[in-house]
């Protein structure tokens, strides 16, 4: 699957059910609108990009998720590192207090209590089969083409992953201090669901066009 019509599929989604549950629910004019935004980007790339030779289409889709999604990180001022569920979910903090009870599969844009509340994200669909390493290379390399090749040394609860070759510009800082560098946002989400467990994005460094990422495992209540 091309990078543009894999990325719009997924901002025309995120676009579709953001907009819905806005204005149904949160009764948020300008969010709707947002959606509403998202999911027109998302048309417009997907039927004129099959006739137009260029890689342009490409990053703008891209570019268009990640403004969308820094802007919801914004509305809601989540500031702390998400956590990347195996089911799929991306859980960004918005306290300052966390805990791992969190369900497997939220219903709701936010939810929590006792004064520990999370911002549900739903993350690209990426394919993720193997082992953590090959599973980045299909994502990342083969599908996607952001970068030209990986790297991952893991052991029980810490992967340390390398990017090099990258290929995309860098967000917005809210988006990056939430979700990390997007090539880094794309690989925690595949190897989450490859190995089948939550993960957190710790610490990384970038050198020029190489991106070296710690994540590390964790585990909801009543696990370990």
């Amino acid at each position: 699957m091309k990078l543009a019509t894999f990325v719009s599929a997924n901002l025309g989604i995120w676009g579709a059910s953001l907009a819905v549950y806005s204005f149904w629910v949160l009764k948020n004019i300008p969010l709707t609108a947002l959606g509403l935004g998202a999911v027109v980007i998302s048309a417009s790339i997907i039927s004129t990009y099959s006739e137009s030779p260029y890689s342009e289409a490409a990053l703008t889709a891209l570019e268009a998720y990640t403004a969308n999604l820094a802007r919801i990180l914004e509305e809601f001022g989540a500031s702390q590192r998400a956590i990347y569920l195996k089911d799929g979910f991306i859980l960004a903090p918005l306290s300052s207090r966390i805990d791992g009870n969190y369900p497997s599969n939220p219903d709701r844009m936010v939810f929590g209590s006792r004064g520990c509340y999370y911002l549900v994200l739903e993350g690209p669909k990426l394919p993720a089969e193997g082992d953590p390493e090959a599973a980045l290379t299909g994502s990342l390399v083969d599908t996607l083409g952001v970068c030209d090749a990986v790297r991952v040394v893991s052991s029980d609860y810490r992967i340390t992953v390398e990017l090099r070759g990258v290929r995309i510009s860098e967000p917005s800082a809210r988006f990056t201090a939430v979700l990390g560098p997007v090539p880094v946002h794309l690989a925690a989400t595949a190897l989450a669901k490859a190995m089948g467990k939550d993960l957190v994005v710790k610490e990384w460094r970038e050198e020029k066009r190489r991106i070296v990422a710690t994540i590390e495992v964790i585990e909801r209540a009543g696990e370990g």
